[in-house]
C-alpha cells in the first residue's frame, strides 16, 4: 500500500538531491529515509531513483511520479492557503516568475516592499524571459508582457507598455536618420532573439494601416538589456520598451526615431492558471504590483 507520507518524502529527496540533506532537514535518520523510499518503490513495483555515491537521478517512473505528485502537493497547499486566507493573517509561500526587464525596473523592489509589509510571506522568485508552464512547473503567478491569448490562464492587466525605436546620436549622425520604416532595410538593426518567434518582424502603423517590416542586422541578443547597451554603443537601431530606455532618452544618450509610425504596445499582465483560485495573499501581491507599476506610468506610456 502506498503511503502519502512516503510520496511527500520522495518529493523532498528529489528536490534536495540527496538522502542526507532530507535526513538533516526532517530530523530523521538516513536509514529511515532510505527504507521509506525503498518501501515506496516496492509498493509501486517500480524503481524511482538511480543511486550513485555522488548524486541521485530519476528513473522514467520516478519522473512520472514526481510530476504528478508535485501537482497533488500544490493542490493540497492551495487548499490550505485558501482556508488560511479567510483569516486576518497573510502568510504562506508564493512561487513567481517574471521577465528580466520588468523585474529589474520595478518589481524586484516592489516584491521587497511587499515582503517587508507581510513578514509571514515567503517567496520563490524565478526571473527568466522563458514562458514557463505555470501548472507543470509549480508557479502560482507569472508576470508577462505580451498579447495574451492563452485561454487556460486568468489575467489581470497591470499596465500597458509602449515601445520605442531608438539609436545613439553617433549612429544616426554616421548612418543617417530613417524617415520611414521601409528605410530600416539600409540600417543595422539590433534584434531580440526570442525562441519560436520571428523577432525580425517589426510592427508599425502608417496612418490607420498596420505594417510589418522585416529588419536585418549582425547583432542578436536574448535580453533587451543587451540590445539597449548595443544601441548605446552605437551599434545599431533597437526596438525597445520605453520604460527600459526612459532615462537614456531624457539624457539624450539615445534618440527616438520613426515616432509617428511606432505602434508597438504590449500589456503587462499578472497571470495564473484557471485551476489556481487566487487566495488573499496572491490578490494582495497582484494589487501591490499593479500599484508599483502605475506609480511609474510616465515611463511606460
Amino acid at each position: 500500500m502506498v503511503k502519502a507520507d512516503d510520496i511527500l518524502l520522495f518529493i523532498s529527496v528529489v528536490e534536495a538531491g540527496s538522502f542526507s540533506k532530507v535526513s538533516e532537514k526532517q530530523n530523521i535518520t538516513l536509514s529511515v529515509v532510505s527504507k521509506r523510499i525503498s518501501r515506496l518503490e516496492k509498493a509501486l513495483n517500480v524503481p524511482l531513483l538511480y543511486r550513485t555515491t555522488r548524486k541521485l537521478s530519476l528513473t522514467h517512473g520516478g519522473q512520472a511520479l514526481y510530476k504528478k505528485a508535485k501537482i497533488a502537493q500544490r493542490a493540497f497547499q492551495d487548499a490550505q492557503d485558501v482556508v488560511s486566507g479567510f483569516g486576518l493573517d497573510v502568510k504562506g509561500r508564493i512561487n513567481i516568475t517574471m521577465p528580466v526587464v520588468t523585474a529589474n525596473l520595478v518589481l524586484n523592489s516592489a516584491l521587497a516592499e511587499f515582503c517587508e509589509q507581510y513578514p509571514d510571506i515567503s517567496v520563490s522568485l524565478h526571473v527568466s524571459n522563458r514562458v514557463v508552464d505555470l501548472v507543470d512547473e509549480g508557479f502560482d503567478l507569472a508576470i508577462r508582457t505580451t498579447h495574451l491569448e492563452d485561454s487556460s490562464l486568468v489575467a489581470r492587466r497591470l499596465i500597458d507598455s509602449s515601445w520605442v525605436v531608438c539609436a545613439s546620436p553617433h549612429y544616426l549622425k554616421t548612418k543617417g536618420i530613417p524617415e520611414h520604416p521601409d528605410a530600416l532595410s539600409t540600417h543595422e538593426c539590433l534584434i531580440y532573439q526570442s525562441p519560436g518567434t520571428d523577432t525580425r518582424d517589426w510592427y508599425f502603423k502608417d496612418e490607420e494601416k498596420h505594417m510589418h517590416v522585416t529588419v536585418n542586422g549582425r547583432f542578436y541578443a536574448n535580453t533587451l538589456d543587451s540590445l539597449k547597451q548595443l544601441a548605446l554603443d552605437g551599434m545599431g537601431i533597437a526596438y525597445l520598451p520605453k520604460a527600459l530606455v526612459y532615462d537614456a532618452l531624457h539624457e539624450e544618450t539615445l534618440s527616438p526615431v520613426l515616432s509617428t509610425y511606432t505602434a508597438k504596445r504590449l500589456g503587462i499582465f499578472a497571470v495564473y492558471p484557471k485551476s489556481r483560485q487566487p487566495d488573499r495573499k496572491l490578490a494582495l501581491l497582484v494589487e501591490h504590483f499593479r500599484t508599483a507599476l502605475q506609480r511609474q506610468a510616465h515611463c511606460y506610456s
